[in-house]
């Protein structure tokens, strides 16, 4: 009860009790009762009495309910502010993990005390949280287990040395404002409250693993105020999940104008690929015994307005983190499709399929609607998967490889060498082509390591009956080397650069007129 409420009902109770008191002082002395007792036996008729009777009871009785209304009033009243209390404290918590949220954050950012809080410590800082593989683990097990999993992280977080205060931001996101040893490196020191969060979480007695990417900010070291300082730790906290090597990541003043930039890339490839303007290029695969070309691979290229030509690797990593690697590689493919049916029939298309979108079980239904869409025939297609993405989603690829064979698509495993699969897995999958990675090729004749390497897997590929294609040819040297191994294909700038539509279809033309000038 508020001090304004209390005196409001003193002064009711007041008023009642002097408006009795002055009552029972008149009746004192005028003799009220006897006065009465008087006149209801001189007028018995009246029934005075049971009147007067009548109406005390009354009173009584509407005092009673007058009393059980103000104590549900008062009990209605403390309901309201209980609710509006539970409604405060959700408006700034996690009604998941009970961390406070990104309002708490904002009114402890606009507080007084928490520059009196800051000034206290030695070496206070931030760290910013973000989980690795969460999305995956939640989409597998289910949003319980997600949730299960996103309350053990908070707690750990929470427990961790130096932890003041931890704020759940959304997702899996998680800030903290820790106390830094003054004597310790800070990245060592927040590489182990990392390891406390990446320990294992028992799910229904499965055991889950999630990794985390940390970034940190010290104040007054890194950052001016708290307000930059949070903002720097995630822009060092995205360095590290971009960096795919470092799991703490300290701001440095360079990641700003990186971030900045890493902006304007995002929107300039948003608008490429509303746009069409990234374009499928075509290098030739070549039968090194009789030098024809025996297909193209589709490779995306994308020159940018003020910039040049992108790497193809950088800007496919930003599509598939934006979450439009779907929607340009249905793009490219249809592209690509339309410019092969130019070719002559025997030359085949491949076409490189990206690690997310073996996550997709709608793939194969997308790729044959694609195909039926442009008339192109599945059997002059083929999909290109490598090796990496072969072991992290190898249920997913199993099922797809299963349902590209019954279109009478051909899959070939890239970069093999790179992603450590088995051979189970490779003789379980049925890959029509194995083509091995340009790291191989590019130092095997001068490293006898990488020689016996390359000798075993063009071996391997013979004894299970698949085409072998190597990779990064650049010289004759090479090639000639390759020959003499009993390589079947090569793909590489010594054999053929990438080109546009309209010069693959002129190197057809001419690589065919040489051929027939050959066979004359």
């Amino acid at each position: 009860m508020s001090v304004k409420e209390f005196i409001k009902r003193y002064a009711e109770v007041t008023l009642v009790l002097a408006a009795a008191g002055s009552f029972w002082i008149a009746g004192s002395q005028l003799d009220i009762f006897e006065w009465f007792h008087q006149f209801s036996r001189a007028h018995e008729g009246y029934e005075v009495d049971e009147i007067v009777w009548g109406i005390l009871c009354f009173g009584v009785a509407s005092g009673f309910f007058a009393y059980r209304y103000q104590e549900k009033q008062r009990r209605e009243i403390e309901r309201r502010i209980q609710a509006e209390d539970d409604l405060e404290w959700l408006s700034k918590h996690d009604s998941l993990t009970r961390l406070p949220n990104r309002r708490f954050l904002q009114k402890v950012l606009d507080s007084k005390p928490c520059d009196d809080f800051i000034e206290k410590h030695a070496r206070f800082g931030v760290l910013a949280f973000d989980l690795n593989g969460f999305k995956k683990a939640n989409d597998l097990l289910g949003h319980k287990a997600g949730d299960a999993i996103l309350k053990q992280v908070s707690r750990r977080i929470q427990s961790a040395d130096g932890v003041n205060l931890a704020f759940r931001l959304g997702g899996d996101e998680f800030l903290a404002f820790v106390d830094f040893p003054t004597r310790e490196d800070p990245v060592a020191f927040a590489s182990d409250i990392a390891k406390v969060i990446t320990r294992p979480i028992d799910i229904d007695g499965s055991m889950q693993f999630v990794g985390v990417s940390i970034g940190l900010c010290i104040l007054k070291e890194d950052a001016e105020n708290l307000t930059d300082a949070i903002h720097f730790a995630d822009l060092a906290m995205y360095h590290a999940k971009r960096s795919r090597t470092a799991q703490v990541a300290r701001y440095e003043p360079n990641m700003l104008s990186t971030n900045m930039e890493r902006a304007q890339l995002e929107k300039d490839l948003i608008s490429a690929i509303s746009a069409n303007e990234i374009k499928p290029h075509y290098q030739p695969l070549i039968d090194l015994d009789t030098g024809e070309i025996t297909g193209f691979e589709a490779l995306a290229r994308w020159y940018r307005k003020g910039h040049g030509f992108v790497p193809p690797l950088e800007f496919i990593a930003v599509a598939e983190e934006l979450g439009l690697i779907t929607e340009l590689s249905d793009h490219l493919l249809r592209t690509a499709c339309l410019d092969a049916k130019k070719w002559p029939n025997h030359v085949a298309l491949s076409f490189n399929i990206s690690p997310l979108q073996l996550a997709d079980p709608q793939l194969g239904l997308r790729i044959l609607k694609l195909l039926n869409e442009v008339d192109f025939p599945a059997s002059r297609l083929e999909l290109e998967i490598t090796e990496s993405a072969l072991v992290n989603e190898l249920d997913t690829a199993t099922e797809i490889i299963r349902q590209m064979h019954q279109l009478g698509i051909r899959i070939s495993l890239d970069d093999f060498g790179t992603g450590y699969s088995n051979l189970s897995q490779l003789s379980q999958l049925e890959f029509n082509k194995i083509k091995i990675d340009r790291s191989f090729i590019d130092s095997f004749q001068r490293d006898d390591k990488r020689m016996t390497i390359v000798k075993s897997m063009l071996a391997l590929g013979s004894s299970l009956g698949m085409e072998m294609t190597a990779e990064g040819v650049e010289n004759g040297a090479q090639l000639d080397k390759l020959r003499e191994l009993g390589c079947n294909r090569g793909q590489g700038y010594y054999l053929g650069t990438p080109a546009d539509s309209d010069d693959t279809l002129r190197l057809l033309t001419s690589h065919s007129a040489q051929h027939v000038t050959k066979a004359g």
